[in-house]
């Protein structure tokens, strides 16, 4: 019935993301849910199940690869990094995990699909994702392409209607999840005035950078807060360990390869086939200057670090220095500009660099590396101290981290955070490897959820008292000079009386900066919601506490409103029914018995 088309592989181009961003629809990636290492030997190619459904290392590899893919097209021009890369894995099983409570929940509700409503589907509502391969120059949707093409019987779009029977049921499911969803008018209304929403104020405020009393909490105020506020401090988990950190340090043979490619660049500037200029923007790793040909401007030598100076300063106008080593790398000096002060002097230059930074080769790379995995296998719980201490290894023993975060002392480690919540104590990982180095772990404990104590939580504890105290402070500060304006003064005299900051704004939106205030905060929306004139109460932002008195707030263009009343209705829905199926699908998984078997297949690489 569907056979339409053998071969158009850029058209299905989007079954390939759709499969995924359809799980996004579905209440997205917002949470892990209870997940528990597997006790037992994982099953070959299970990596886990859902409520006794397997998960697969092959579904786990493709939704991966989905992850990466994605991360990798949102931000084509930038290299993922380690974090990147784990979050992409943790991404992937919580896909996995979805899917699985997605497609139980399915076959409960015995959710089915009818040819007519798959037919309906490509010709009345077809997913964006296969539209957008219709689009023209001008950005429209060419239709009358799409349906000759969905007639055309040369073309073969099973793939296609086999996503469309995978889609359609959980469509359907999320329909009826969030049927009881609502919008009211004034939702709507609402809504219109943030998108639209302009005004201008004069405003008075107390910068906390302002307020500079000494204040410093006493123990007892602490230990009040602490007791006051329990929730602050609460933790999902925190995993302790000990780490081997093998550092990626270049080598000697590194530094001369740098050196060598440095001098034969020179050469070649000097010989008069490229210019310094040319070779910077091909050569440099330093892309701000070597984007301007390496120029980086006039100093004098307080700018620079004191080996770039000395030799820019020696160096004759027109000439190249030999290769320079700082602690940015090596560098090619060129000299373009001298100036001298009134005793005649050397006081400025203005140069340009080719910068070559000193990093690890593959070569060794390979070597490091193959350290990192020979400590790994021949050391257990017991030895794993005892050999790095005897090999002089560096050897971390960091605090608790806790869930989603890097481990203390070792930045972009959310992949060996990961590991630590899977694996049993005493097991030691697989070696891993950040920007900085490579490493293994040696899982000790995971605490259970709980709370943390007063003296781990003292400095949160601290920053919050001084907080609330600010606030207070500028309050005080700022109530006689509200109550003066509402008394009928105007708000710069009150100001000025009160020695308070004053200003005007420019116009700005809900989202806009305004100066001293902040981006997008209350501030804003009081003045879009107040009255020409009228005082708002004070607003308490990340920079101080302000008041404002409109000065001109846009009215709102009923004729306008009416035209976006719709689109603006369908948006909150479409929210507000994601909002109840997130709630569903985290409930699901709450209640699922979900295993994990991650940790374990890892421990055995």
């Amino acid at each position: 019935m569907f056979q339409f088309m053998r071969s158009r592989a850029k058209i299905f181009y989007w079954v390939i993301a759709a499969s995924f961003l359809l799980f996004l629809a579905l209440g997205g990636l917002t949470s892990r849910g209870c997940t528990a290492p597997g006790s037992s030997r994982a099953e070959s190619g299970v990596i886990g199940s859902v409520n006794g459904a397997k998960i697969t290392a092959e579904q786990y590899d493709q939704a991966y690869r989905q992850q990466v893919a994605m991360m990798k097209q949102q931000a084509p021009d930038r290299e993922l990094n380690a974090n990147q890369y784990a979050a992409a894995q943790e991404g992937a099983w919580d896909f996995a995990v979805q899917t699985a409570l997605v497609d139980q929940a399915i076959a409960k509700r015995k959710i089915k699909v009818t040819d007519q409503e798959v037919l309906d589907a490509f010709r009345n509502n077809p997913p964006a994702e296969l539209l957008a391969q219709y689009r023209t120059e001008s950005g429209q949707i060419d239709m009358q392409r799409y349906y000759a093409d969905l007639q055309n019987p040369a073309i073969d779009w099973k793939p296609v209607e086999n996503y469309v029977r995978q889609m359609l049921p959980r469509q359907k499911l999320s329909e009826q999840i969030a049927a009881g969803a609502v919008v009211s008018d004034e939702d709507v209304r609402r809504e219109y005035v943030r998108q639209v929403g302009r005004a201008m104020a004069e405003y008075v405020g107390v910068p906390f950078t302002e307020i500079n009393d000494g204040y410093n909490p006493t123990d007892q105020e602490i230990s009040d807060w602490y007791a006051a506020h329990p929730d602050d401090f609460k933790h999902t988990g925190l995993a302790t360990c000990k780490v081997v950190r093998f550092a990626k340090k270049a080598s000697a043979a590194d530094e001369k390869d740098i050196v060598d490619t440095l001098n034969g660049i020179r050469q070649e500037i000097m010989a008069g086939t490229t210019d310094f200029a040319t070779a910077a923007k091909q050569y440099s790793d330093d892309t701000g200057s070597g984007d301007r040909g390496g120029d980086v401007g006039t100093f004098d030598r307080s700018r620079m670090v004191p080996e770039f100076a000395n030799a820019a300063f020696s160096l004759p106008v027109g000439q190249v220095s030999e290769p320079v080593k700082t602690q940015f790398g090596y560098h090619l000096i060129l000299v373009t500009a001298q100036q001298r002060d009134a005793a005649g002097q050397l006081s400025q230059v203005t140069a340009s660099h080719i910068l070559m930074k000193v990093a690890p080769g593959p070569q060794t790379l390979d070597l490091i590396n193959e350290a990192a995995s020979g400590f790994r296998a021949r050391v257990n719980a017991g030895n794993f101290v005892s050999t790095a201490e005897a090999e002089a290894l560096e050897l971390l023993k960091p605090a608790g981290v806790a869930r989603d975060r890097d481990i203390p002392g070792l930045a972009l480690s959310l992949a060996g955070t990961n590991w630590l919540f899977l694996a049993q104590p005493g097991t030691v990982s697989p070696v891993m490897e950040n920007d900085d180095c490579y490493y293994v772990l040696l899982a000790e404990r995971v605490e259970p959820a709980g709370t943390r104590s007063l003296d781990e939580a003292r400095s949160q504890v601290m920053l919050a008292l001084r907080k609330q105290h600010n606030a207070q402070v500028a309050r005080q500060r700022l109530a006689p000079a509200i109550a003066a304006v509402q008394a009928g003064t105007p708000l710069s005299t009150a100001a000025r009386t009160f020695n308070l900051k004053y200003a005007v704004s420019d116009t700005f939106s809900y989202n806009s900066n305004v100066a001293d205030v902040g981006y997008g905060t209350d501030f804003n929306k009081a003045v879009i919601e107040g009255m020409v004139g009228r005082i708002t109460e004070p607003v308490e932002t990340m920079r101080g506490v302000y008041a404002a008195v409109p000065l001109w707030v846009k009215p709102i263009n009923e004729s306008d409103f009416a035209a976006r009343r719709v689109g603006i209705q369908q948006a909150l829905l479409s929210q507000a029914q994601a909002e109840i199926v997130d709630k569903w699908l985290k409930d699901e998984k709450a209640k699922a018995k979900i295993v994990d078997n991650r940790g374990e297949l890892r421990a055995r690489n």
